[in-house]
């Protein structure tokens, strides 16, 4: 089976079963308008299985010794660009962004600081994010329309910032310990989180004590495995496809290590001195679907203790090996 029947025989299985789209879809133009949505749509057309179109981030290592600056000396080589980020883009991102996306927020990855603008500015590189086609700037509208898109004047300031970084005295580097960090997994520990035990709920009087309305177009019918939305569609940022016979057994391990798609930061984050830390964005996304009265995100699912337990041990594994340098061996 050639890699194009192997896509459509994985989209042609997810279409079979109750859609689970997550609203950030709506990003691409998706499920818009009160148009029915399943994951065959969400995959048609866009990024394919195990590939990565994210654009290269200009140099995430130290050029000089091959090994990545110290986290918390990082340099800054242009102070115009950081003067204008500060002035121009900086209010944009606390407006827009800094609801979810800082520490002890809904959002994964952390990459802000809140009411910190130095901060958030080394936060951005730190997560490889300060380039012209940023996840940042190409994001959209998400979470079920409750965070915004930036605007085509905001899009323009972004661009003049990254230009100022790189015109001026070069460009700062690009520190993401992310991108190397898959060398650490274990895949024993991996496997034990039994992702494949993650299902969604239907709500019911008992369990949805805030009366978030379902949306019917996203999802109906039966509990239904993560694994019918996420197996194969990059535009979720989580990958699982565990148990899946038209995919190959380690394809979750192997794509969870992964920074384009984002689906290893689910797992793992930085934070603002660079330290590798746990993100904790399945858990995060499970107690959002339960807690939150806002409109409808993301079917309710609820994360077992187990499965809590195991991605825990596997993170703290991988933290300590990455501390200790023994990755790879």
């Amino acid at each position: 089976m050639n890699f194009r029947n192997l896509l459509s025989a994985v989209v042609a299985s997810a279409g079979a079963l109750t859609a689970c789209v997550d609203a950030e879809t709506s990003q691409l133009g998706l499920g818009t308008g009160g148009v029915t949505q399943n994951p065959a749509e969400t995959v048609s057309g866009k990024q394919a299985p195990g590939s990565q179109t994210a654009p290269t981030s200009p140099g995430s290592t130290d050029t000089s010794t091959g090994a990545p600056p110290v986290p918390g000396n990082l340099p800054t080589n242009s102070k115009a660009g950081k003067a204008f980020f500060t002035a121009n883009v900086s209010p944009i991102l606390e407006a827009k962004c800094s609801g979810c996306h800082v520490e002890g927020g809904a959002g994964q990855p952390t990459w802000m600081a809140k009411g910190d603008a130095s901060k958030t500015y080394d936060m951005i590189y730190l997560n490889g994010y300060a380039i012209p086609a940023s996840r940042i700037v190409t994001k959209g509208v998400h979470s079920g329309g409750g965070a915004p898109a930036l605007t085509e004047d905001e899009k323009s300031k972004w661009a003049t910032w990254v230009q100022t970084e790189a015109a001026d005295g070069g460009q700062k580097a690009q520190v993401n310990v992310l991108e190397s960090l898959g060398t650490c997994f274990d895949k024993a520990k991996f496997d034990a989180i039994k992702l494949e035990s993650l299902q969604t709920e239907v709500r019911t009087a008992n369990n949805n004590p805030k009366k978030v309305t379902e949306n019917a177009n996203q999802v109906t019918g039966a509990p239904t495995k993560c694994a019918t939305c996420h197996a194969s569609d990059s535009i979720t940022g989580f990958v699982c496809a565990v148990g899946n016979p038209l995919l190959p057994a380690d394809y979750t391990f192997e794509e969870s290590k992964k920074l384009f798609p984002s689906y290893i930061r689910q797992y793992f984050a930085t934070s603002p001195d660079g330290t590798l830390v746990a993100s904790n964005g399945i858990e995060k996304k499970s107690t959002y679907t339960i807690e939150m009265g806002t409109a409808y995100s993301h079917p309710l699912f609820k994360m077992p203790d187990t499965v809590k337990a195991g991605i825990k041990a596997f993170v703290d594994d991988t933290i300590a090996k990455h501390a200790a340098g023994t990755c790879g061996k």
